[in-house]
């Protein structure tokens, strides 16, 4: 005979979830406790680059929005490893974030061969981003893009391109001139700044940067492609990758292909485990956006439109995209 109980069946299922909740740390008690004590943001690069200066900016306002203190830490080398694998060490209960860039972590993961993957990480925000840019000297003969690529087609292995070398941006130069069949040569240079000077010097006719970054020689230079959908206030003489391709029977993974993300990582395994603690920290991260000194940066650097401030879900399937292809270019 089966025993009598003072417990209904619902009451026993809602008990089970509520354990389980308590258990798995997602219920409203880790959210309330999410962060226990300081956050750290861990940036991927040396101090006074564009991303350590955004997570300096950001992190006061971040620390008042959570009620705990905010510090900043670079850790450069290894492409980003160290960085990201002291994320994977400390920040599986959210008290560690990443500053980098994408698609700099996940390339790491396919050409690097380091102890993690790209599904160990979990974008939760967006900060700025920067679409790649091809240029050459304001007094060249090459007036577009169009004009670019008959002169590559008219004289194979005669057109030279400068880059930051073994990075994304020698990747997208690798990856256009490979889909449209250029025999260009590639000159890779230790940074954006040194590519830029080997073309205004004329050892290169042309060179590979990212739309913000090469404003400091906008006066030297025009632009004949821009890698992304939409125009730039910067450079509007460039024409957008998918316009570009368009003329080519060809379209790109996603219109920013291979555009510089400023994104703020933590483990996926901490928004699998602590859902609401995650969400908290998201919106925490994009409220402290708004803070007087950040904003007054974005304007100073005319960054409005390359100001993102969203979730990393909604650029997922452009990341997702992006990466397939970057899977097929190894």
């Amino acid at each position: 005979m089966p025993t009598s109980s003072k417990y209904t069946r619902r009451e026993v299922v809602a008990g089970l979830a509520a354990s389980a909740a308590i258990v798995s740390g997602i219920g409203p008690a880790a959210a309330q406790d999410y962060p226990s004590r300081p956050v750290q943001i861990l940036v991927a690069f040396a101090a006074g680059g564009g991303t350590d200066t955004l997570a300096r900016l950001i992190a006061p306002s971040l620390s008042t929005i959570l009620g705990q203190p905010v510090t900043v830490e670079n850790l450069p080398g290894g492409g980003g490893q160290v960085a990201a694998t002291t994320l994977l060490r400390d920040g599986a209960d959210g008290h560690a974030i990443l500053a980098t860039n994408e698609p700099d972590l996940f390339m790491s993961t396919v050409f690097a061969k380091p102890p993690y993957t790209g599904s160990d990480f979990q974008v939760i925000m967006a900060d700025v981003f920067d679409p790649r840019i091809l240029l050459v000297t304001k007094d060249s003969d090459l007036n577009s893009f169009d004009d670019f690529v008959a002169r590559a087609k008219e004289q194979p292995g005669k057109l030279t391109v400068s880059a930051t070398q073994g990075g994304a941006q020698e990747l997208f130069a690798k990856w256009l001139f490979g889909k449209l069949g250029l025999d260009v040569r590639m000159v890779g240079y230790n940074g954006g700044g040194a590519a830029a000077n080997a073309m205004l010097a004329g050892d290169v006719v042309a060179a590979l940067g990212d739309d913000s970054a090469r404003l400091n020689i906008r006066d030297q230079s025009k632009a004949l492609l821009l890698g992304s959908g939409k125009q730039s206030a910067r450079w509007p003489e460039a024409a957008t990758l998918p316009s570009a391709l368009a003329k080519h029977g060809l379209t790109p993974p996603s219109p920013e292909f291979l555009a510089r993300y400023g994104v703020y990582v933590v483990p996926s395994s901490f928004k699998a485990s602590n859902p609401a603690g995650y969400e908290k920290l998201q919106r925490a991260l994009i409220e402290a956006r708004n803070a007087p000194e950040f904003q007054a940066f974005i304007a100073k650097n005319s960054l409005q439109d390359l100001s993102i401030g969203k979730p990393g879900e909604e650029l997922q399937a452009s990341f997702s995209a992006d990466n397939a292809e970057i899977e097929k270019l190894k």
